[in-house]
């Protein structure tokens, strides 16, 4: 019976995480928290896409991973619920950091390409800046009442060196430059 039911709930969990992304209210931000070269090193989707198999995932759980050049690579299809933010995978876009932002900031090119993704993603699903959030942000959610307080987290992701603030502030400046030139 223990197997049974353990396979039910794999199976249970692993067609949730497939399911369709209907409809996208925020966008979170997070890091690989990668240790490897004292949190520099340059996690792939390949490399999260091994780590989250593992943990018996059937893929990558984020939409996007920004690569410290700058690069930016597809993980989940954008049209499948991401599995990054517990209570809140069925609205929103799931972005990884490679390294560890506890560890390291984020790169001049990372920021840039990170930056350019969240303006196209704002404009594409019609999202304000404010609808950006770093992973540990889900507990101003929970706070508001707006989650369930099973769902808040104790993880520093994205990490003490990103600042969501400044993101924000930032990305509200794009988004208002290109309003203005239409």
């Amino acid at each position: 019976m223990r197997h049974l039911t353990v396979s039910f709930l794999h199976s249970f969990w692993e067609s949730c995480a497939m399911a369709s992304l209907k409809t996208v209210q925020y966008i979170f931000v997070h890091t690989a928290a990668d240790p490897r070269q004292s949190g520099k090193a340059d996690t792939t989707v390949a490399d999260i896409t091994r780590w989250h198999v593992a943990r018996g995932w059937t893929t990558i759980g984020y939409h996007y991973v920004v690569r410290r050049d700058g690069t930016v690579e597809t993980g989940r299809l954008v049209t499948q619920e991401g599995a990054h933010v517990r209570g809140l995978n069925h609205c929103s876009i799931g972005i990884c950091l490679s390294g560890n932002h506890d560890l390291a900031p984020m790169t001049a090119k990372q920021r840039a390409a990170l930056l350019q993704l969240l303006e196209t993603l704002c404009r594409k699903y019609g999202l304000p800046s404010n609808a950006v959030l770093g992973h540990k942000e889900v507990n101003t959610l929970v706070a508001a009442g707006q989650l369930d307080k099973i769902y808040a987290t104790s993880k520093s992701c994205p990490g003490r060196y990103v600042d969501m603030r400044a993101i924000r502030q930032e990305l509200a400046q794009l988004l208002k430059q290109e309003d203005k030139k239409q």
